[in-house]
C-alpha cells in the first residue's frame, strides 16, 4: 500500500521527483511572476463517498477479481487496456488517450495505516495528512502554507464542497460561484459587518469606525478584537485582488460540460485567465457511495469525471497553461474487493490516485495492492 503521511518534504517530493516531473523544489517556482503561466497550480478534485478503485483502475486477467465481483467485474473485452493485466472503466474513454500521451499518472494502493471505513473520519486523516491515531483538525496544506509566504493572491481556493485539506490558517478563499463572489466581496466591505463584530466582541458598545481605529492602535488592548480585525482586513484584500482580476479578465468560453465537476473546473480555468496567482485549488464529484447497484452509478459517474478532467485538459491547452496545472484525484477510502449482496461494494480502505497534466510523468505510480 502507498502510506498517506504528508509533510513539507514529501509534498516536495511529489510535486519534484516523484509521480510528477515538475521543477516545484522552491518556492519561487509557484511564485515566479505576476502571471501564473510562470507558476504551477494543482487541482485536487475529491471524490466523495469512497470511490471504487478495483473498477476503476482494473486487474482484468486476475480470475480472483472476476469472481470476487460476479455481477460488477469487467472483463478484457470491457475495459481500456493500458498492459497486459490492468485497464481503465470503459467510461474512461479520454483519460486513456491522456495515457497514451503520456500525461496520465496512475498511483496504486494509496491509503495509510490501520484505516478508517468511516466517511467522516477519513476524510478528517485525508485532509490533515497525518496518521490515523492524531487528531488535527488543520489541513495538509494549510500547514504547508503557513511554513511558506509564496507572495501569491491567496494560499488557495476552494470552489466545490468543505475546504478539506486547505482548511485551517492562512490566505485561503472558498468561492462557489464567481457571480455570487462578487457579491461576498462586497458584503465584507460593508460597515454593517464590522458592526456586528463588535457588538459581539465588545459588549455592544464599539461601533465599526471605533472598531477601525482600536485596530490600529499599537497593543490595542482588546487582543481578539485585534485579531478578528486583522483577519476581516486580509480577507477583504484578497477579496477585492480576486474581483479585480476577474472583472478584467476575457469573458471566453471554455466549453465545459454543464455538470457540476464541468462548472467547478471552468471557475478554476476563469480564475487561471484572469492571472490569479495561487498554489492550490479545489473541487469536488460527489455520489461515489456506491453500496448498491453499482455498475450503471459509478459509469456514469466517472463519465463525468472523464469528460470534465479532458474538457479541461483541452482548455487549458487552448490557453498556452496545460505544462503550469495538475490535476489530482483522490477518495476517503476505496471499496472492499468482494462486492456486496446488494450489486454494489462496501467501505474499504486504499485506492488508486489519478494524475493528469501536461509535466506529469505518465505511467503507473505506487504498490499494487
Amino acid at each position: 500500500m502507498t502510506t498517506l503521511s504528508m509533510t513539507r518534504r514529501s509534498w516536495l517530493r511529489l510535486m519534484g521527483a516523484s509521480a510528477l516531473s515538475l521543477p516545484l523544489t522552491t518556492a519561487p517556482a509557484w511564485a515566479a511572476g505576476a502571471g501564473l503561466g510562470k507558476g504551477h497550480t494543482l487541482i485536487l478534485i475529491e471524490l466523495e463517498g469512497g470511490n471504487d478503485g478495483l473498477n476503476t483502475l482494473i486487474p482484468y486477467r486476475d480470475d480472483n477479481y472476476q469472481r470476487a465481483r460476479p455481477t460488477l467485474g469487467l472483463s478484457g473485452n470491457e475495459v481500456l487496456p493500458l498492459d497486459g493485466d490492468m485497464g481503465l472503466h470503459p467510461s474512461l474513454s479520454r483519460l486513456a488517450g491522456s495515457w497514451e500521451r503520456g500525461h496520465l499518472r496512475l498511483v496504486e494502493g494509496v491509503g495509510y495505516p490501520n484505516p478508517n471505513r468511516s466517511h467522516f473520519r477519513s476524510i478528517e486523516i485525508w485532509n490533515a495528512g497525518l496518521s490515523a491515531d492524531t487528531k488535527e483538525t488543520q489541513g495538509w496544506i494549510s500547514r504547508l502554507m503557513t511554513q511558506d509566504s509564496l507572495g501569491l493572491d491567496t494560499d488557495g481556493i476552494g470552489l466545490g464542497g468543505e475546504m478539506g485539506p486547505l482548511r485551517g490558517p492562512g490566505r485561503f478563499t472558498g468561492l462557489e460561484e464567481i457571480e455570487q463572489f462578487f457579491d461576498q466581496a462586497e458584503a465584507l466591505r460593508t460597515a454593517g459587518v464590522l458592526g456586528g463584530y463588535g457588538e459581539a466582541m465588545d459588549g455592544g458598545t464599539m461601533d465599526g469606525d471605533a472598531m477601525m481605529s482600536h485596530s490600529v492602535r499599537p497593543g490595542g488592548g482588546n487582543a481578539a478584537l485585534d485579531h478578528l480585525l486583522s483577519v476581516h482586513s486580509n480577507a477583504v484584500g484578497t477579496a477585492d485582488l480576486l474581483e479585480r482580476k476577474l472583472r478584467q479578465a476575457s469573458k471566453r468560453d471554455f466549453n465545459m460540460p454543464n455538470s457540476t465537476l464541468g462548472l467547478q473546473l471552468a471557475a478554476a480555468l476563469q480564475l487561471m485567465d484572469a492571472g490569479v496567482t495561487t498554489p492550490v485549488m479545489k473541487v469536488s464529484h460527489g455520489g461515489f457511495d456506491t453500496h448498491a447497484y453499482q455498475a450503471e452509478s459509478h459509469a456514469f459517474l466517472l463519465q463525468e469525471l472523464d469528460e470534465a478532467m479532458s474538457a479541461f485538459e483541452r482548455a487549458a491547452r487552448d490557453m498556452g497553461l496545460w505544462n503550469h496545472v495538475t490535476l489530482m484525484t483522490y477518495s476517503e477510502f476505496g471499496r472492499r474487493f468482494y462486492e456486496n449482496g446488494s450489486e454494489g461494494t462496501d467501505h474499504g480502505t486504499a485506492a488508486p490516485v489519478i494524475l493528469s497534466g501536461g509535466r506529469v510523468a505518465g505511467g503507473f505510480g505506487g504498490a499494487r495492492p
